[in-house]
């Protein structure tokens, strides 16, 4: 009997462990990384005019002159409802940062272009409480990778550019729960790890209307390293467990039909196949268990406008429509995946040397009946919803 409900404890670490509850139907995965490109729905591949196409489209960066210093963060509010065995409502509160600096050196007539980004690519966070209805899955878990790319891009000629960074990660993993077998101890892993990847990016500029824009990044592997402890019974064990991020491949055009008008669709595919399972391994063996994911990949398409209402402000708009990425069998409530439909309006406002863009977004699920969840625990009808500021500035000297 303990060792059936010590299995069923572990399976719950190994879900918890990879994903957190997040906005996106998208797995883990933060998309939103500047104001202007959230503003539009982050239709920005073929735009990518600004320092922050370090990590839209690194080919973008070869659109600009002298040096930008783009800093900001994304504000989100998410919640969701769970209606089944019991009714439970979960809200989080996240915030990512980001960073961008990119330069010529001074020299305008040069084809060459440098940057550095940082940015929070992957994760999120929630906390079910310690006396909820899921306390025996997770109370409370955290997942961030932070990425600093250093990024050089190249204009072959007035048409052509191709941009490359260099993904240097770093991951922080948390999780908690109670299990029941031991009085509701507390079970409390924590690890870390680093892996480095590639994001390549294509611009192709046919002329002052039309724009193709592509982007590649690369598959990167973390092993979350440090312990795990099952508090007043285990002691605490060295522990680690592998997660797979996936490769995805971004595709968007961009049509001008006046100048101070820009219409942007793009798609955009995350390969999340490759996650099919994770496995905790401790060096006390009662705290290692391979889980099953059978994530499947999954599409997001984006629609978005800007328009220059003078020299100074700037209206955005975009939407969305996120595919889900997590089935029935492996869903978990630290990560109430389904698809996702994503409004949101921006602002820019510019001077001389210093631009201001502010986006507001809203997302919405459609309901998801969940059935075959691990051990009929997140059997039920599950939606969602979040709220999210972003803002950011934009330094030109």
């Amino acid at each position: 009997m303990k060792t059936r409900l010590i299995k069923i404890v572990l399976v719950a670490i190994a879900i918890s462990v990879a994903g957190t509850h997040a906005v996106w139907a998208l797995g883990f995965r933060n998309p939103d990384q500047n104001a202007r490109a959230t503003g539009q729905g982050e239709a920005f591949t073929a735009q990518a005019d600004d320092a922050s196409a370090i990590y839209y489209n690194p080919a973008g960066l070869t659109q600009q002159t002298g040096s930008q210093l783009t800093s900001g963060g994304y504000l989100d509010f998410a919640g969701s409802q769970f209606r089944g065995a019991a009714n439970v409502n979960n809200t989080s509160t996240s915030f990512l940062p980001q960073f961008y600096f990119a330069t010529d050196f001074g020299r305008t007539n040069s084809p060459w272009r440098v940057g550095l980004g940082f940015n929070v690519p992957f994760g999120s966070q929630s906390d079910l409480g310690a006396n909820g209805y899921f306390k025996n899955l997770v109370t409370k878990s955290s997942l961030a990778v932070y990425n600093i790319a250093p990024s050089v891009a190249y204009r072959f000629n007035d048409h052509f550019s191709l941009g490359v960074d260099l993904n240097v990660y770093h991951g922080d993993s948390m999780f908690e729960q109670e299990v029941a077998a031991y009085g509701n101890a507390v079970y409390h892993f924590q690890g870390s790890g680093d892996a480095v990847g590639a994001t390549v990016g294509a611009l192709y500029k046919f002329n002052d209307q039309h724009t193709l824009g592509a982007v590649y990044r690369s598959p990167f592997t973390i092993n979350f390293t440090d312990y795990a402890v099952l508090h007043g019974v285990l002691p605490a064990s060295p522990a680690h467990a592998s997660i797979n991020f996936p490769q995805s491949v971004a595709l968007g055009y961009a049509y001008r039909p006046i100048p101070k008008l820009k219409l942007e669709v793009d798609v955009e595919w995350t390969n999340w196949d490759p996650l099919n399972t994770v496995q905790v391994k401790a060096n006390n063996p009662f705290l290692s268990a391979a889980s099953p994911y059978n994530w499947k990949d999954s599409f997001f398409y984006e629609f978005g406008t800007q328009y220059e209402l003078n020299d100074r402000w700037t209206v955005r708009a975009g939407y969305i429509f996120s595919e889900n990425s997590v089935p029935d069998s492996t869903y978990s409530p630290t990560l109430p995946d389904a698809d996702r439909h994503v409004l949101s309006a921006g602002l820019g406002y510019k001077i001389k040397w210093l631009q201001i863009d502010v986006a507001y977004q809203y997302s919405f699920t459609t309901a998801h009946t969940v059935t075959g969840s691990p051990y009929g625990l997140s059997d039920g009808r599950w939606t969602s919803d979040g709220h999210a500021l972003c803002a950011s500035s934009t330094i030109h000297f």
